[in-house]
């Protein structure tokens, strides 16, 4: 019977109901949207992460800080204990040495990474590398080839110091650009031959770090592996950091959906209070008329979660396989994140809005609602 009179009495308020529906259902739609955008984000940087550098790990020579440039070129030691996982393709030296490079345009500075070019862990363009010839083969990430007006085919001369500080200077053809969504393996970086390399500094069988795709069960002297919270720490923290400006924004969504409904019951409440002391009347007690109004409001956020379940979820499908596109600009932000970026729409995701909305929805109701236990009917039913 509460259900029926329920539906009723929501029908009966016409417009006022469509707008509340129409209000829940934006806010649905945004909330679903800003979510689905955040999670296809941060996985997309992930997943890249794994394929174009990290894997399963790195180990890194003790010495080695990623954040102090000074101590790059003081940062190689001897592989030879990882050479049954090379051969095998399970590990990917990677020797780094900071230098200059020349270009018609002038001088910048440059890290220069030798890969082993017969790799196969990482998504990167190495196969491209050709033996010494007299000039380095080499490939760079369309963000510096940009940077620096450099193409497919070019040759610069590119400057370092061998491990005895001695200078070298050598010239490199560019033989690709590759176009990786990270821009941690693309800006002011230029990739060239691991054994080309290691003979130019005198660094045979050194190297800075390497890539595995799974940590040895051993340790190795002087090196340490990095796991996946070393790797993925700068990204975690600045997902805690995006995060909290998104739930920001969910509060506001929310909250504009808590004002809208609590508006509408108090008001609701107040014309109707008639109609509350003649239930109350023939029989109904006053904690079922309560229950009646956060039926009402339940049936409110039930049909706004239907509805905007029905605009919101073929709009994250699109965009999922579409991707929403931000512009060249975003590549001058210096962060892994492609000019392309696709949401992520899952059934877990929609409950998770689901459950949030109708929860805020029967809660601001309940609130609304408990001034009906409070009031004399006999004074209602009086029309004071």
């Amino acid at each position: 019977m509460i259900l029926r009179l329920a539906i009723k009495n929501l029908l009966h308020n016409g417009l006022k109901t469509w707008l509340n529906i129409s209000v829940l259902t934006i806010v649905f739609i945004m909330i679903l949207c800003l979510q689905g955008f955040y999670t296809g984000m941060f996985n997309q940087i992930e997943h890249n992460l794994i394929e174009y550098e990290v894997a399963g790990g790195q180990y890194w020579y003790e010495d080695y800080d990623p954040h102090n440039p000074l101590s790059i070129d003081d940062s190689y030691a001897k592989i030879d204990a990882f050479g049954s996982a090379i051969n095998k393709k399970h590990a990917v030296p990677i020797l780094f040495r900071s230098g200059a490079m020349y270009t018609d345009n002038g001088m910048r500075g440059i890290l220069i990474k030798g890969i082993d070019r017969k790799q196969t862990l990482l998504n990167v363009p190495t196969s491209i590398l050709h033996e010494n010839t007299g000039i380095m083969s080499a490939y760079i990430g369309k963000i510096t080839a940009k940077q620096a007006d450099l193409h497919k085919g070019d040759v610069v001369m590119i400057r370092f110091r061998d491990r005895h500080g001695v200078n070298n200077a050598v010239e490199v053809s560019i033989d690709s650009i590759m176009n990786v969504p990270l821009q941690s393996i693309d800006v002011g970086q230029i990739w060239v031959d691991l054994e080309h390399l290691q003979e130019l500094c005198e660094m045979n069988g050194q190297a800075s770090m390497l890539v595995v795709d799974d940590p040895l069960d051993k340790e190795i002297k002087n090196w340490e592996y990095q796991g996946m919270d070393v790797m993925f720490a700068d990204l975690t923290a600045w997902k805690v950091q995006e995060m909290s400006g998104a739930y920001m924004m969910l509060g506001i969504f929310l909250g504009l959906a808590m004002l809208a409904i609590f508006d509408t019951q108090i008001l609701s409440i107040f014309r109707r209070k008639k109609e509350i002391g003649t239930l109350v009347a023939v029989g109904m007690r006053q904690q079922q008329v309560v229950w009646l109004f956060i039926l009402e409001g339940m049936l409110l956020g039930i049909s706004s979660i239907l509805a905007g379940s029905a605009v919101g979820i073929p709009l994250l499908l699109f965009f999922q396989k579409n991707g929403i596109v931000l512009g060249n600009t975003i590549e001058d932000l210096n962060m892994n994140i492609t000019n392309i970026i696709y949401p992520e729409c899952s059934w877990d995701l929609i409950l998770k809005v689901s459950i949030a909305v109708l929860l805020i929805v029967v809660v601001v109701s309940f609130f609304a609602a408990k001034r009906i236990a409070k009031m004399n009917i006999v004074q209602i039913l009086k029309g004071k």
